[in-house]
C-alpha cells in the first residue's frame, strides 16, 4: 500500500524504529548505558505532514510519554508511542496505533512490548514477552483475517524493540563519532531481528515553528527498499545537541510524495534545553 494511504503509521515507524542511533558494533555488544535522557514525567508530541506535489497538509499527530509502572512485581519504565490520523483523514484511512514497552528503568533493556495497530480496518496485535537469561523472546502475533500465531525468538543481550531502542540511543555520547560515520541498528520487528543503519553527518542550527533555534544533532537513515521507500539515505533527522537529545525534525521523500513531522510539544523534559540559541 502507498504511503499516501497512511502516512501517520509511516512517520511513527520512522521514529520508533530508526529515529537514533545504537552505538558501534563493538559497543553493542555490551550496550552498557545508564539511562539519563528522559524520567517519567516526559511527554512529546509531533505533527505528521505528507505531500504530493507541490501542497503540504497535516495529516496525523505522534505522542511519546514516559512513566513508572510495576510489571510482574518489578518497578519498570513504562513507554508509550501512539499515532492517530486526524478526524479529517479518518473518512479516508482511519489510523490508531499504540506501541508500549516495559523496560529496566537504569539499562532500558525490554522486558515485554505490545504492538496494537488499526490502520483502515485493518488490525494487528503483536506481544513480545523477553527472557533476558536464556535470551529469548517468546512471540503472540494476530492479524485481521489470520489466525493467531506464536513463536519463539533467539536474541542477542542487545536486542531491543521499536520503541525501547529509541529511548536507549537517546544517552550515546555523540562526541565519539566523526561525520560520515555510519552506525548500526539491530531490533526485534514483526518477528525478525532487523538491521539497518544510519550515517552521522555532523551539527546543523535549525528553527522550529513554535520553539525557536536549535543547535542539533544531524543523521541520515539507510532506508530498505520496499513498498514505501526506494531505499538509500534520503531520511534526514535532527535532534537537540544538549543532554536530552529530543528529536525535532524528519524529512523524507517516499515513493509518491514527501512526509515531515515536526515537534509541537514537549513537557517534563529532565534536562535544560541548551541546545535552543537565545539572542543577547
Amino acid at each position: 500500500m502507498h504511503f499516501s494511504n497512511k502516512p501517520v503509521t509511516l512517520v511513527l515507524m520512522i521514529l520508533l524504529q530508526i529515529l537514533l542511533p545504537v552505538i558501534t558494533s563493538a559497543q553493542n555488544e555490551k550496550c552498557n548505558i545508564i539511562n539519563r535522557a528522559s524520567a517519567p514525567g516526559e511527554s512529546l508530541s509531533y505533527i505528521v505532514s505528507y505531500n504530493i506535489f507541490i501542497f503540504w497538509t497535516d495529516v496525523g499527530v505522534v505522542n511519546f510519554t514516559v512513566s513508572e509502572a510495576e510489571k510482574n512485581r518489578y518497578q519498570r519504565l513504562y513507554l508509550h508511542g501512539t499515532g492517530l490520523s486526524f478526524p479529517t483523514w479518518n473518512w479516508f484511512f482511519k489510523v490508531q496505533d499504540s506501541y508500549e514497552s516495559w523496560t529496566d528503568p537504569v539499562t532500558l533493556k525490554p522486558y515485554e512490548f505490545i504492538r496494537d495497530v488499526y490502520e483502515g480496518g485493518y488490525k494487528i496485535d503483536i506481544h513480545y514477552n523477553f527472557d533476558r537469561e536464556q535470551n529469548i523472546a517468546w512471540s503472540t502475533s494476530s492479524k485481521t483475517n489470520k489466525a493467531e500465531w506464536k513463536d519463539t525468538i533467539n536474541i542477542t543481550e542487545c536486542t531491543y524493540d521499536v520503541l525501547s531502542i529509541l529511548y536507549y540511543t537517546r544517552n550515546i555520547d555523540y562526541s565519539v563519532y566523526n561525520p560520515g560515520d555510519t552506525i548500526p541498528v539491530t531490533i526485534l520487528l514483526d518477528n525478525e531481528l532487523t538491521n539497518i543503519y544510519f550515517r552521522y553527518l555532523g551539527k546543523e542550527n535549525i528553527r522550529v515553528r513554535g520553539f525557536g533555534k536549535f543547535r542539533c544533532i544531524k543523521f541520515s537513515v539507510y532506508l530498505v527498499e520496499g513498498t514505501l521507500f526506494e531505499g538509500g539515505e534520503d531520511m534526514e533527522v535532527w535532534v537537540t545537541d544538549d543532554e536530552n537529545r529530543i528529536p525535532l525534525k524528519i524529512n523524507s521523500p517516499i515513493l509518491v510524495g514527501s512526509v515531515k513531522a515536526r515537534i509541537i510539544r514537549m513537557k517534563g523534559i529532565k534536562h535544560p534545553l541548551h541546545s535552543k540559541i537565545t539572542r543577547r
